[in-house]
């Protein structure tokens, strides 16, 4: 629509959204005042006249690295959990328990499964929980800590409390091997403590998206934020298809000290090359502003922040973006505390197995990912909605891929699901490029806080739905659970729709946000 789409959201489309009580009531002449000071007093137009060293690019691969690590050990640690109800829980001998999970298994053995399942769901749910309620809380102060001290400190807190879960994981497992399994798989809920206190997903999320916005601007900024969720299935792709060939050849604990190492060795190299991408001039300023801040003031800021009222449909929108990811990531959580028993269960699958689809689920969505930088500069060419309709076909795809493994009855049906679900990786980075176009740079640390804190604690409630719907049926049909999380991407889609109703109220303020 506009040639030079930049100048526009820099020019019009910010300065607006940073005064609109000022733009809503004032004359053409207090307009163009309130765009000039709006500009002098905003530092991110001047983001792209500033050099900046190609050590910012470094932060995908570190993200690659830390959740190639966390897939890596994902599906082993949940069959160490299952191994280890069996043994220390209800006392099976060592020989007996190694039987489940494999193409060996009798009919004593699935009966076993049964009996075991349920157990070890409980503990991983219990270690979801205690994952949850800790970073929920320093959640709370994360956006202003980020905008305090920036952003690099949060990420290496984050990869450190990573390292030390999977270095206790590995010494409880080491445990388990002199023992026979005789260590029970409460002691995994120990390795979730330090992790927990450092922010687990929430500072690493919350200080990624704040860096790319703080190193990106306008169109760049969408294909930084499609390359972050690329290295996010990239490494996850390359963690679940190496750990079912490592497991096959060595041990959990060799598994579980890979990731530590891995982890750790990125902590140090990000410690020696990243940059931090918050300047300290901005830093100094925030620090000067919060530093006789109590905790109530902190919260109130937060608060404020998210609620305040903003120009034209600005905070609704803000909402339901917010609402989608939510969305997704309570379905995401839900799903994923019960998906490995689920798979064990109806098709008797081995971690190796699970694993190599594991790593087709995730390659799929990559690769379309990475054809998503190619679609949304097509979609720009013919249409002022490019973001939103890649998140809404995201959805579509999101949905009719949990209605096909709902009804799968034999193994090839699940990756017929991996191919309906070919777009799903594009709604995350499109809901957060919205909410970062949206939003001045000094409050985008504040929302993604309060959005990390939601995605924590949904666990809470989807864990323990999910859980209680799969026990619930595992005798009858155990893939039943996956019709809830069709429903609740139905339900995204419909917010959706809503946020296009919004911005089309007002198309040329909007266009440059969802171009």
């Amino acid at each position: 629509m506009d040639e030079e789409p930049h100048a526009h959201e820099k020019l019009v489309a910010k300065a607006r959204r940073h005064d609109p009580e000022t733009t809503s009531s004032s004359s053409g002449s207090s307009q163009t005042s309130s765009i000039e000071a709006t500009i002098a007093s905003d530092p991110s137009p001047c983001v792209s006249s500033v050099v900046q060293p190609l050590t910012i690019y470094l932060l995908e691969p570190f993200i690659l690295i830390l959740l190639f690590a966390y897939n890596f050990s994902s599906t082993v640690l949940k069959n160490q959990i299952i191994y280890q109800s069996c043994t220390a829980g209800f006392g099976y001998s060592d020989k007996v328990c190694l039987l489940l999970g494999t193409k060996n298994a009798t009919n004593e053995t699935k009966r076993i499964e049964e009996e075991v399942q349920p157990y070890a769901a409980r503990v991983a749910v219990v270690m979801r929980i205690v994952e949850c309620i800790i970073p929920a809380f320093c959640g709370l102060f994360a956006g202003a800590w980020a905008d305090r001290y920036g952003r690099k400190p949060l990420l290496m807190c984050s990869f450190l409390g990573y390292g030390l879960q999977y270095l206790i994981s590995a010494a409880v497992v080491y445990a388990a091997m002199q023992t026979y399994g005789m260590v029970s798989p409460w002691w995994y809920v120990l390795s979730i403590v330090p992790l927990s206190c450092l922010g687990s997903s929430v500072t690493y999320s919350l200080a990624a998206v704040c860096f790319i916005g703080d190193v990106s601007e306008g169109k760049v900024r969408s294909y930084r934020m499609i390359a972050y969720e690329l290295a996010i299935y990239v490494g996850l792709l390359l963690g679940s298809f190496g750990s079912g060939y490592a497991y096959e050849a060595t041990n959990a604990y060799v598994v579980l000290s890979i990731s530590a190492c891995s982890i750790l060795v990125a902590l140090f190299l990000m410690i020696a090359l990243l940059p931090e991408s918050l300047p300290s001039t901005e830093q100094s300023a925030s620090h000067t502003q919060a530093e006789d801040r109590d905790v109530l003031a902190l919260l109130r800021d937060l608060w404020s922040s998210c609620c305040r009222h903003r120009a034209y449909k600005d905070r609704s929108i803000v909402v339901l973006i917010m609402l989608v990811l939510l969305l997704t990531a309570f379905v995401s959580d839900g799903s994923n505390s019960v998906f490995y028993m689920f798979m064990r269960a109806k098709f008797h699958w081995t971690v190796k197995e699970f694993t190599e689809y594991e790593s087709v689920s995730i390659l799929v969505p990559a690769v379309a990912g990475s054809g998503g930088m190619l679609f949304i500069w097509s979609l720009r060419k013919c249409t002022s909605s490019a973001v939103l309709w890649l998140a809404i076909v995201s959805l579509l795809s999101h949905s009719t891929s949990s209605l096909m493994k709902s009804l799968a009855a034999v193994s090839w049906q699940i990756y017929v699901a991996i191919a309906l679900g070919v777009f799903k990786s594009l709604v995350n980075p499109m809901c957060r490029t919205i909410i970062t176009n949206l939003l001045p740079a000094a409050e985008r640390g504040k929302i993604f806080a309060l959005l990390g804190i939601l995605q924590t604690l949904s666990p809470l409630i989807s864990s323990s739905l999910y859980f209680a719907i799969y026990t619930r049926t595992l005798d009858s049909d155990p893939g039943i659970f996956n019709l809830l999380s069709a429903g609740l991407y139905a339900l995204g889609i419909v917010l959706l729709i809503v946020v296009w109703q919004k911005k089309s109220t007002n198309r040329e303020y909007y266009n440059p946000v969802f171009k």
